[in-house]
C-alpha cells in the first residue's frame, strides 16, 4: 500500500514536472506602441519592448528558452505588457526613436513609452530576473543612475555599478566615457595595477588605443609581472581582434576613424607578435569605401607573398572576398573576390565547400548585374 503511494506520488510530481514548465511570455508581435501604451495604462503595468529578428539566434534562444521558464514568463506577465518587433514599418519607426542598432534589445519603459532600463544582447535565466528588477528599481534602474551621473555622483562603487549597467544596455560610447572617468579623473591609471581596477578594465575597455589600453599596451611586461602573461596577452588580443572585426565588416570608411588611424600607427611601430596578422586585415580596410581598387590589391598582394599562410590564409581569403562582395559595386574588384573564393573552394574539405560555392554564386550574380 506504502509503495503503491509513493509510486502514486513519484507519477504526480513526474506529471507536474512535464506540464509545470510550459507557460511563456506574452509577446504579440509588430503590435503599434500606442495600443500597447493605452493597454500598459488601462492595466496599470510598464512596458517591455523586445526588438528581434527570426533570423538572430540569441533572439530565437531568449525567446524560445529564456520566456519559457515559469517564473520569467509570471514575473513578466504580472508587470508588463510586451511586444516583439520583429520587422515592419513600427520596428523601423521606433528603432529610430530608442536607437536600437543591434539585436536583441529590450526596453523596460514606462506607460508613457519613457525608456527606464535597456538590456541588450543573450543573458542566462537568472542574469534576465536580475536586469528586471533593476529595471523595475526606480532609484537603481539606467534612468536613475544616469541623473546621478549627470549630477556629479564620481565615487567608485558608484562608477562601477553604473558601468556594468551601461555595459548590460549596449551603451559602449556612454559606458567608455565613464571607463575614462574612473582611470583619468577619479583615480590615475597607475590604479590599472591593483586588482580592483585591473579586472574593470578586463571586463569593459575594448580600445586597444584609449588611455588604459594604451598604457596597458606599452607597459605589458610589468602586467604580464603582476597578473600573468596569459591574461594580459588576452585581453590585448581581445581588443585587437575586436576592433578588427568592427572595421572589416563595418559598414563605414575606417580611415575617418581616428581611432583607426591610431590602432594602425600603433601596430606599425611595435614588434608584438600579432602586428603583421592584425596589419593585413587592416592596412587594406584604410581604402574601404574610399579606392576599391587599392584596396584588393593591397590584399592580393597579401596572399602573393603568402603573409597569412594554411587555414589563416583560406580564412584571410574568405572574409576578404565577402566584404568586396557586401560593399563594392566595382566589377573588377569583384573579379578579385572572385578569384579569393576559387582559391578558397579548391582548399576546402567537403563540408565547406557547399557553402563557399553559395557565396561565390553571390559574388556572380552582384557581377553580373555591374557587367559593363
Amino acid at each position: 500500500m506504502i509503495k503503491k503511494y509513493f509510486l502514486l506520488l513519484l507519477a504526480a510530481i513526474l506529471l507536474t514536472g512535464v506540464h509545470g514548465q510550459n507557460r511563456q511570455v506574452d509577446l504579440p508581435k509588430n503590435i503599434p506602441l500606442q495600443d500597447i501604451l493605452k493597454k500598459a495604462k488601462k492595466q496599470k503595468k510598464h512596458v517591455l519592448l523586445d526588438f528581434g529578428s527570426p533570423r538572430c539566434s540569441p533572439c530565437l534562444f531568449i525567446k524560445n528558452k529564456i520566456f519559457t521558464i515559469d517564473s520569467i514568463a509570471d514575473f513578466i506577465n504580472e508587470r508588463f505588457v510586451s511586444v516583439d518587433y520583429t520587422e515592419g514599418p513600427e520596428k523601423k519607426r521606433l528603432s529610430k526613436i530608442y536607437e536600437v542598432y543591434t539585436e536583441p534589445v529590450l526596453l523596460i519603459c514606462d506607460a508613457n513609452g519613457r525608456v527606464m532600463h535597456r538590456m541588450e544582447g543573450k543573458c542566462t535565466a537568472g542574469e534576465m530576473m536580475a536586469r528586471l528588477r533593476q529595471g523595475l528599481d526606480v532609484k537603481n534602474n539606467l534612468t536613475a543612475q544616469k541623473l546621478m551621473y549627470d549630477n556629479g555622483n564620481r565615487s567608485s562603487e558608484f562608477l562601477i555599478n553604473y558601468l556594468e549597467t551601461l555595459h548590460i544596455a549596449g551603451l559602449r560610447t556612454q559606458r567608455d566615457s565613464v571607463l575614462h572617468n574612473i582611470f583619468s579623473l577619479s583615480f590615475h591609471v597607475d590604479s590599472l595595477k591593483t586588482p580592483k581596477y585591473w579586472n574593470v578594465f578586463l571586463r569593459y575597455n575594448e580600445s586597444p588605443v584609449s588611455q588604459e589600453g594604451s598604457y596597458v599596451f606599452k607597459h605589458r611586461e610589468e602586467f604580464n609581472k603582476l597578473f600573468g602573461e596569459q591574461i594580459v596577452n588576452g585581453k590585448i588580443d581581445q581588443m585587437f581582434n575586436g576592433k578588427l572585426r568592427t572595421y572589416t565588416y563595418g559598414q563605414t570608411p575606417p580611415i575617418e576613424s581616428k581611432e583607426y588611424r591610431d590602432i594602425l600607427e600603433c601596430l606599425q611601430n611595435t614588434d608584438y607578435p600579432k602586428s603583421t596578422e592584425w596589419l593585413i586585415y587592416l592596412m587594406p580596410a584604410q581604402y574601404k569605401f574610399k579606392d576599391w581598387m587599392a584596396m584588393v590589391k593591397a590584399i592580393d598582394h597579401a596572399i602573393d607573398f603568402n603573409i597569412p599562410k594554411g587555414k589563416d590564409k583560406q580564412t584571410y581569403m574568405i572574409m576578404m572576398s565577402r566584404q568586396i562582395c557586401w560593399y563594392s559595386d566595382n566589377y573588377e574588384a569583384l573579379s578579385y573576390a572572385l578569384k579569393w573564393i576559387d582559391q578558397a573552394i579548391r582548399s576546402s574539405d567537403d563540408s565547406q565547400k557547399q557553402k563557399l560555392q553559395d557565396e561565390r554564386e553571390q559574388i556572380i550574380e552582384k557581377m553580373n548585374e555591374l557587367k559593363p
